[in-house]
């Protein structure tokens, strides 16, 4: 496989991230390179999103995973990696490109992985939920560790990825990565003069906006986080395990109302939730957004009218 990868390499950076609108993941075989074909997963995981790559991936006799998430569901998460793993995959997250929480444990399945100096890999170990019941953490890091031993990580790689802090996340460079033993090839430093990247995911602050209030609605904390800039992501309001808690006692869900886009960067969201204590709450909230690593995300939320 390792032989295969570099003819591969300048059809990776060239394609950069590949266009989507939708919240949810989207999974294409995109591009291929003799015997070797590139498959994009793009976007927050959900659930159903496993089935969806090993379709894809069926026909495939030796790939390169390219990946810009920033996270979503640990089940689908975990079983794109063991796909990954299984297949003999190769994974690679791009130049100034997202891939966190559950894109990270499916990254960390490549045969190789490649990174780039500016990658942006994260771990969280968080709060997590599967088919809709919350795991606590000692549970979720379980099930992951077990993952990670599947993949053949060392005991100092494994404890690093299951002791990443509950608030924030820990960032995975080049130095860490040789320090704790997960290999990996430099995606930049493999071809020469590599062509620029190009970000072709649209600026949409009013999808995305849609798209993490859909996710309050639902209760998905994991969903709702991956939308968040990286330095909030998991702290206080974004916390994963908060979102559950407070969005799940509902005794009526929140249901979105209106979204109007003022200015550029900001969203006008209009919503109305009953507590499980019976307080009917109509508000409203001004959602300002940025755009970075190829997609919009949610930098701050400034909630209106005492709700």
């Amino acid at each position: 496989m390792c032989r295969k990868i570099a003819p591969v390499l300048l059809a990776i950076l060239a394609l950069g991230s590949v266009a989507t609108t939708s919240s949810a993941a989207e999974i294409l075989l995109v591009g291929t390179s003799s015997e070797t074909q590139i498959i994009t997963v793009t976007g927050t995981l959900n659930q159903g999103d496993d089935d969806v790559f090993r379709r894809i991936i069926s026909t495939a006799k030796s790939g390169v995973v390219v990946m810009n998430s920033g996270g979503g569901s640990l089940t689908a998460g975990l079983e794109i990696g063991r796909a990954i793993k299984l297949r003999g995959f190769a994974t690679a997250v791009t130049s100034n490109t997202l891939c966190a929480s559950a894109c990270a444990l499916a990254w960390l399945a490549g045969t190789p992985r490649m990174l780039d100096d500016a990658s942006k890999i994260g771990f969280h170990a968080a709060y997590k939920v599967m088919n809709g019941k919350p795991l606590e953490n000692g549970a979720a890091n379980a099930l992951v560790g077990a993952y990670l031993n599947q993949l053949g990580l060392s005991d100092k790689a494994i404890l690093y990825v299951t002791t990443a802090p509950p608030e924030g996340i820990e960032w995975l460079d080049i130095q860490k990565a040789q320090s704790i033993g997960i290999s990996f090839q430099q995606l930049q430093a493999t071809v020469s003069n590599p062509p620029r990247l190009t970000q072709q995911l649209p600026y949409d602050p009013i999808s995305t906006a849609t798209a993490f209030y859909t996710a309050l609605a639902q209760a998905d904390g994991e969903t709702a986080a991956a939308i968040v800039v990286p330095e909030k992501r998991g702290k206080g309001p974004f916390n994963e395990k908060s979102i559950h808690a407070f969005f799940s006692a509902m005794s009526e869900p929140l249901r979105i109302i209106s979204m109007t886009l003022r200015g550029r960067d900001e969203v006008m969201v209009s919503y109305e939730y009953t507590t499980d204590k019976g307080r009917a709450c109509r508000g409203r909230a001004d959602v300002r957004t940025v755009y970075g690593y190829g997609r919009t995300l949610i930098s701050g939320i400034k909630a209106l009218d005492g709700c």
